[in-house]
């Protein structure tokens, strides 16, 4: 993931840790040609995205233009997959199979982090159990 495309970082979702990107770096790459706020509010009506699910949005109360805050919208990749692909263009094509690489690395480091410990997760579940 050293070559990103769009920034891919770790958060949470109803207390679950996930892969997150922000919409906007979404919007931006995919060169959608249409004022970002609208864009994804039709998006997440016309899909069905769920807030806390989906995604999340972060209200940012600094004043901008004509002192209005803005709202962030920070995207699980399974969510930013199928907006790259509603584009229907070269580039939504090319996210999406970067996000999906990204998620293939993911599944590799917690494979890797977790193999030298997989023969004590029996023992250790065993112990707790007899308790």
């Amino acid at each position: 993931m050293n070559d990103q495309l769009i920034p891919v970082f770790k958060g949470t979702i109803s207390n679950e840790p996930v892969l997150l990107c922000n919409a906007r770096d979404l919007h931006d790459f995919l060169g959608v040609g249409k004022v970002f706020a609208g864009w994804i509010k039709a998006r997440i009506t016309e899909y069905g995205f769920v807030e806390n699910q989906d995604y999340i949005a972060i209200f940012q109360n600094r004043k901008i233009g004509h002192g209005r805050g803005k709202t962030e919208y920070h995207l699980t990749l399974d969510t930013a997959k199928e907006l790259a692909m509603v584009e229907r263009n070269d580039k939504g094509r090319q996210v999406r199979r970067y996000f999906i690489e990204c998620e293939k690395q993911l599944h590799q480091q917690s494979s890797t982090v977790l193999a030298p410990h997989r023969e004590c997760l029996p023992k250790m579940v065993y112990h707790h159990q007899s308790k």
